[in-house]
């Protein structure tokens, strides 16, 4: 707990009181308002994640508590198990703030992970005093954690398939997420269907997908309309056909176990195309690269070829440049053993 002798406007004032083990803080008799800004930062930072959660219920101190507690990352986990699904907040990198959002979920008291210092708390506990228009208290509860604090980087990350009806609070505010993860590694009883990957589609700029699919059953041939796309482990769920004209927002693309043939493809796409704004690709294709697929029906130059600077010194590194019919655009194409790059400036 914080001394509340900073905050004492008064010799006799008390700005806040315990009741069932919560904090109510009376901003109005702080003192702590009218300390010079270095100060006033010096104790928000300083005072527990949990106290100024109850002190961020006040409007006065949002300015104040926005300038004051810059906090590198939120993560919004949704596990494998839907009981775990959590808020974890880094202060720094000893701490961070672990918030339960199952309403039936007991916080555990501080413990040590490592080196790290982690603290459980309750969504239900911490939502009491937050006023805001939304139902579901972890909407609440995102939203106004989104709105008080500075965080660099905003994530959700989806070990899970998504419910409309119990996580619908994360659908309405997913475009507020700088990136998205989703993966089913080690979840065997998600198998995913296209039903899963279009909750994702027209809410996401930056979304990164670690898959494995037991069974090619599909290809999904919706847009993301997202402004990066990566596909980790496992890209066969994914159409290639008509792939850039489909994603015409689509400022970088990444594949792993991607053909020859499928880059061929998008190689031919982004030439025959109009003004996309790709502008970076990368692809791990399953075996070695041969110029002679990657470039089939395509004009390419050939401009240098140099030792790799990978730990396979064996392996050439080859540059080609292609250019985009509609307007003259140019694109550099490299590739050595597996991976092929596109760059277009």
């Amino acid at each position: 707990m914080f001394d509340t002798e900073f905050f004492n406007a008064e010799k006799d004032d008390i700005p806040c009181h315990i009741k069932n083990g919560s904090v109510k803080m009376e901003p109005y008799k702080m003192k702590m308002f009218k300390y010079p800004a270095l100060v006033r930062d010096e104790i928000i930072q300083n005072m527990d994640f949990a106290d100024v959660l109850n002190l961020s219920t006040f409007k006065r101190t949002h300015p104040f508590l926005r300038s004051a507690r810059y906090l590198p990352e939120l993560n919004v986990d949704l596990n494998s198990d839907s009981t775990e699904d959590c808020i974890l907040i880094y202060n720094n990198e000893i701490s961070e703030e672990k918030i339960m959002l199952n309403p039936n979920a007991k916080p555990r008291k501080q413990e040590i992970s490592g080196r790290k210092h982690m603290s459980e708390l309750s969504v239900v506990d911490l939502v009491k005093h937050i006023k805001r228009p939304y139902e579901d208290p972890r909407e609440n509860l995102i939203h106004h954690l989104m709105q008080t604090f500075q965080f660099k980087k905003k994530k959700l990350r989806c070990y899970r398939k998504m419910d409309e009806s119990n996580d619908k609070y994360l659908l309405n505010i997913m475009e507020t997420f700088d990136k998205v993860y989703v993966s089913n590694v080690g979840n065997r009883n998600w198998a995913l269907t296209p039903e899963d990957f279009k909750v994702f589609c027209k809410r996401v700029k930056d979304i990164f997908f670690c898959l494995t699919l037991k069974e090619k059953i599909f290809k999904f041939d919706k847009a993301f309309e997202s402004e990066k796309l990566y596909s980790h482990c496992d890209s066969n769920w994914l159409d290639i056909e008509n792939l850039l004209a489909r994603e015409n927002k689509m400022k970088h693309l990444q594949l792993t176990d991607v053909t020859e043939q499928d880059v061929n493809k998008i190689l031919t796409q982004w030439i025959n195309g109009t003004s996309a704004v790709l502008n970076s690709a990368w692809f791990y294709v399953l075996n070695g690269t041969s110029d002679l697929v990657i470039f089939k029906d395509i004009a390419a130059k050939k401009i240098d070829e140099k030792e790799s600077k990978s730990d396979d010194t064996d392996k050439k590194c080859k540059i080609f440049k292609i250019y985009r019919k509609c307007d003259g655009k140019e694109a550099t194409v490299s590739f050595t053993n597996r991976l092929i790059t596109l760059y277009s400036f």
